[in-house]
């Protein structure tokens, strides 16, 4: 650490920080870049190593499994396959993915991946692929967190364990499925280079935030339109600092307005289908999904259930109901945001030293009207959030008075409410003592930006804050899961530990080697605390290995579309679609967030088998062929041989109705079929049995 230098309040430092006399507030400088890529290198290694630690055995199963389960990583896999080969076609019909045919534009009802997908072109094997990017994701995470918070002034020791803090969060570990999700490390990039393009105009750091925002953009939908709130948080931060005038400045608009029209060029490019399908589908999620899906203050205490020291596995979201009432809050879907406890417990010590530091002390003492006036809007703010928390767990049914407002009013009015009481505190505060409780211009300008960015994910990971601002905030409604902001709230709480780190080594006058190795015992501690369970692999099928009918179909430009029944209105149909990949025709299988009208109106129709309205019903959507997978017919038991018997009698009954008038055997190979539909204008009259009158 530095040694402490004299600093008069309102004077900036070299580090763009002022601070009170006798205070030792700049932070850290960053070492000399080759030295940092030294030590980058070594930071990777490390993470590169836990990651193999809590993923084991992915070195063996990397080429043909997936973690944790083969429905939503199955379904990322497929659309990696389709924007590669998108890609070596030249983009021909991105947008058209060939699942819930007729529909058009069917890559805009989930993550296009585009970012990632390019990134494993050159694999061949698209479940490969998958795992680097899932395993890289990890070691990605945690050093662009490091780098990050080594440039912006924390120490080795510090930035190492914000990175291991940030890039196995209990929150990534409960997302193990969502690969979308788990590609965050080019959020910590793209702020920091957000941010350092704000405090000095020039042309290479624009091009620099180009870079990580274009890979922001196209890693998935999710962070890439979470991702402008934080932003907006850290231009409201430089704002404060820089001022209006200079970043208005016209040397400034000079870069600042080509890399605002580039930026926005990109997302319009990005989200512009998306727009448009929505519009055209009338697409949305209701209240009560969104605000399900939303976060609650027991979400930031509740571990995820791959933590080892959960108290509750991963199968016991299938029986929340079961549990203690207590228990409940704790153990819900989307609900893992809390940090760990030496996370936890350094970022309070963290946020504390801010606080003592950059405390606001009246000039004047409050008066005591005036301080019960401010305690009570902080009371009734925070009883407005406990409120709204009660609808998001859906706790309201069984208490009276709540039982009786329906939770769309009651978020928006508690949301509301809390609204004001904050507005009320910031304007009394300001009013009685001159500043809101810091003094916000003695805190860095990029640390301040973490913390203005963690508070307000955090507000918007609460329905009772999301819910309101979605009436009129273009694009909040069509995000499904408002926790996923706690992936922001998961950086602040990084970059707090790690200050709460080198505080403490401040404090017990810890540096050089001896710092590193408190620093290393206490990452060693934390690596043990956020160990997971040991990770479940599925193993599935390589494309060399696909069922032969694939690979028949493939062959066959009289295959113009095709379903394959059994349907199931859920992840199962995501093996359709990776089976799809072999041959690329289209099929009206499919699997998303949002469910086409199209397929919902088959699913009714088509179950097993299709009947007579069911053949006509495919007809008329321009299917052209089915494919019956007899073993799948009857659900699996004890007796797996009495299955697969059923299954067959139920397709030679099937085939005494309708083969030869209304469909074509054209392929059989145990235990799938292929059968032509016959257009209705050259099927045959269906059979009529006549009975002579008696007598």
């Amino acid at each position: 650490m530095p040694k402490a230098q004299e600093f008069v309040i309102g004077k900036a430092t070299p580090h763009g920080l002022t601070a009170t006399t006798g205070s030792s507030m700049a932070p850290d400088s960053s070492p000399p870049l080759p030295r940092l890529l030294r030590q980058t290198l070594i930071v990777g290694a490390l993470y590169g190593a836990a990651a193999l630690v809590y993923l084991r055995p992915i070195w063996a199963t990397f080429r043909n499994s997936l973690a944790p389960n083969a429905a939503d990583p199955l379904f990322s896999v497929y659309i990696l396959s389709w924007v590669i080969r998108q890609m070596h076609l030249g983009f021909p019909d991105l947008w058209d993915a060939n699942f819930y045919y007729p529909m058009r534009d069917t890559l805009a009802l989930s993550d296009h991946m585009l970012g990632p997908a390019l990134q494993i072109a050159f694999v061949h094997n698209t479940v490969a692929g998958y795992n680097l990017l899932f395993f890289s994701s990890f070691v990605l995470s945690g050093v662009a967190t490091w780098w990050v918070l080594r440039r912006g002034g924390l120490s080795g020791p510090a930035a190492l364990l914000g990175g291991a803090a940030f890039a196995f969060s209990p929150f990534r570990m409960s997302h193990l499925n969502h690969l979308m999700v788990l590609i965050m490390q080019w959020i910590p990039l793209t702020l920091w280079s957000w941010d350092r393009l704000l405090a000095e105009r020039t042309v290479r750091r624009a091009a620099v935030f180009l870079l990580f925002y274009g890979l922001q953009l196209t890693a998935g939908c999710y962070f890439a339109y979470m991702i402008h709130f934080p932003m907006a948080a850290i231009l409201a931060s430089r704002w404060a600092s820089a001022g209006r005038r200079r970043l208005l400045a016209r040397d400034s608009l000079r870069v600042l307005v080509p890399v605002a029209a580039l930026a926005l060029a990109a997302a319009v490019a990005v989200f512009l289908p998306y727009v448009r399908l929505a519009k055209r589908l009338d697409m949305a999620h209701d209240d009560q999904e969104i605000g399900g899906n939303g976060a609650t203050l027991a979400s930031y205490l509740s571990p995820a259930p791959e933590n080892l020291y959960s108290l509750h596995p991963p199968k016991a979201l299938w029986h929340r109901a079961g549990l203690a009432r207590w228990e409940q809050p704790l153990v819900r879907s989307e609900n893992s945001l809390f940090a760990g406890f030496v996370p936890t417990l350094l970022a309070g010590y963290g946020l504390w030293e801010l606080r003592r530091r950059h405390r606001l002390r009246p000039a004047v003492a409050l008066a005591p009207r005036r301080r019960w006036l401010l305690l009570g809007l902080a009371a009734v703010a925070v009883g407005a959030v406990v409120v709204g928390d009660l609808y998001t767990l859906a706790f309201h049914q069984d208490l009276a008075p709540f039982d009786r407002w329906d939770e769309t009013s009651a978020w928006t009015a508690m949301g509301l409410l809390l609204l004001l009481c904050l507005l009320l505190l910031a304007v009394l505060r300001r009013r009685y003592a001159g500043d809101l409780y810091w003094r916000w211009g003695e805190i860095d300008p990029w640390q301040r930006g973490l913390l203005f960015a963690g508070a307000v994910s955090f507000a918007l990971s609460l329905p009772v804050i999301y819910m309101p601002l979605a009436r009129f905030v273009p694009g909040l409604h069509s995000m499904r899961v408002p926790a996923r902001f706690g992936a922001f709230v998961s950086l602040t709480v990084a970059f707090l530990a790690g200050w709460g780190l080198d505080r403490l080594a401040e404090r017990w006058g810890l540096t050089g080697r001896r710092a590193w190795a408190a620093g290393l015992a206490v990452a060693a501690v934390l690596a043990i605390e956020l160990a997971p369970r040991p990770v479940h692999w599925v193993e599935v099928l390589t494309e060399d290995e696909f069922p032969e009918v694939y690979t028949w179909i493939r062959g066959r430009p009289e295959i113009r579309a095709l379903v394959e029944v059994p349907l199931h209105a859920n992840w199962t149909e995501a093996t359709y679609m990776y089976y799809s990949t072999a041959h690329w025709k289209p099929i009206a299988n499919g699997y998303s967030s949002f469910v086409p009208d199209s397929y919902e109106r088959l699913a009714a129709a088509v179950s097993l088998l299709p009947e007579g309205d069911g053949l006509s019903l495919l007809e008329s959507m321009g299917i052209t062929h089915v494919v019956v997978h007899t073993d799948r017919l009857v659900k699996r038991g004890i007796d797996d041989a009495d299955v697969e018997s059923r299954g067959n009698a139920m397709v030679r009954e099937w085939e005494r109705r309708f083969l030869g008038r209304r469909v074509e055997l054209v392929y059989s190979g145990d235990p799938d079929r292929v059968y032509r539909i016959i257009p209705m204008s050259l099927a045959a009259p269906p059979i009529v049995l006549r009975t002579r009158p008696a007598g």
